[in-house]
């Protein structure tokens, strides 16, 4: 690495010499004579600036390009979908609380929602999980998705662990952590809370959830059927 960047600043030396002497003869044959000096100046200050800039180290170079390249695919859609990004509070929250991490660390991905057995909430329809199961229950279905629906009571008795602080702390750096893994298992809660409301498709792969507007079994299809190869 050291000599490639010796060999850059060598050429960098001699290109720089060679300008110099060229606007000398330049200067005293009278080609250059309509320039000030400021203008000469200038000139160089942008020339060695954009040459400086490619002369950054490789690693410099690949870290920027990996960083828009991560933002780029961030930002992409699939099938005119666009997921969203699964904050890494989220995660965090689940393995420090060991909560939900079945759904994190699956292999296909995961459809969750909630449903009440009882029928007596009609935005928690039991026919919409009867119907949903079924589906995802046909060989070409489980080959994507695998399915984690809980019952309303079931998902409200989960254990949690602890939540915040479980004896004083001892120091400033325990303090924090301690405080971060609440503030994480608050965020993980909030996730599964609104993802509880219609239905969400998470993708551990990517790190990635499509979350739909509404729960409505047709459109539920459609947009499995759409995701297959997400």
């Amino acid at each position: 690495m050291k000599n490639i960047i010796n060999d850059k600043l060598k050429e960098f030396v001699s290109f720089i010499l060679c300008i110099a002497v060229l606007c000398a003869v330049g200067y005293y044959t009278g080609v250059i004579k309509g320039f000030s000096a400021d203008d000469i100046n200038i000139a160089y200050k942008k020339l060695t600036y954009s040459l400086s800039q490619n002369m950054k180290p490789a690693a410099e170079r690949k870290s920027l390009f990996m960083s828009n390249r991560s933002n780029s695919v961030n930002n992409q859609s699939f099938n005119s979908y666009r997921p969203r990004i699964i904050p890494e509070t989220v995660i965090r929250g689940a393995y420090s609380s060991n909560t939900w991490t079945n759904i994190f660390n699956s292999n296909k991905k995961v459809v969750f929602y909630i449903y009440d057995s009882g029928g007596n909430n009609k935005n928690l329809s039991p026919d919409f999980h009867e119907k949903l199961s079924n589906y995802l229950n046909i060989y070409e279905n489980r080959k994507y998705y695998v399915l984690a629906a809980y019952t309303e009571n079931a998902f409200k008795n989960i254990k949690t662990g602890q939540i915040g602080p479980e004896k004083i702390c001892n120091s400033l750096q325990e303090c924090n952590n301690q405080r971060r893994n609440a503030s994480d298992y608050s965020n993980m809660a909030d996730f599964f809370s609104r993802c509880s409301r219609t239905m969400c498709i998470i993708n551990p792969r990517t790190n990635q959830y499509i979350i739909l507007k509404s729960r409505n079994f047709g459109s539920a299809v459609s947009i499995l059927n759409n995701l297959r190869e997400w």
